[in-house]
């Protein structure tokens, strides 16, 4: 279980103001558990948009194509474990990405 700053619901940083008695902000970001989205970031971004880490990320390359579904899943295994994580990449019958990790 991973710690950082965490995402919220519309994809932006998750920010909780929190106030002195003088009205001074002391406390902004929120700090928590971040494994899904750190997840979910590498799964969504593509290649190149991590400055630090050129080839991580996943993206867009699997949208619309017929029959690469283990592909993909190899695919994003690899890039989690580059991340540090142990998952287990499933696609459903009906096409759902469940992705579980530790």
């Amino acid at each position: 279980m991973r710690r950082g700053i965490v995402i919220g619901d519309t994809g932006d940083l998750k920010v909780q103001v929190v106030r002195n008695a003088v009205g001074v902000i002391v406390q902004g970001l929120v700090v928590g558990e971040n494994d899904c989205d750190c997840v979910q970031l590498i799964v969504e971004s593509n290649k190149g948009e991590f400055k630090e880490y050129p080839v991580l990320g996943v993206g867009e390359q699997y949208l619309k194509s017929v029959g690469r579904v283990s592909e993909m899943r190899a695919d994003i295994t690899t890039q989690l474990e580059l991340d540090g994580y142990k998952a287990d990449v499933q696609v459903t019958d009906t096409g759902k990405l469940v992705i579980d990790v530790e």
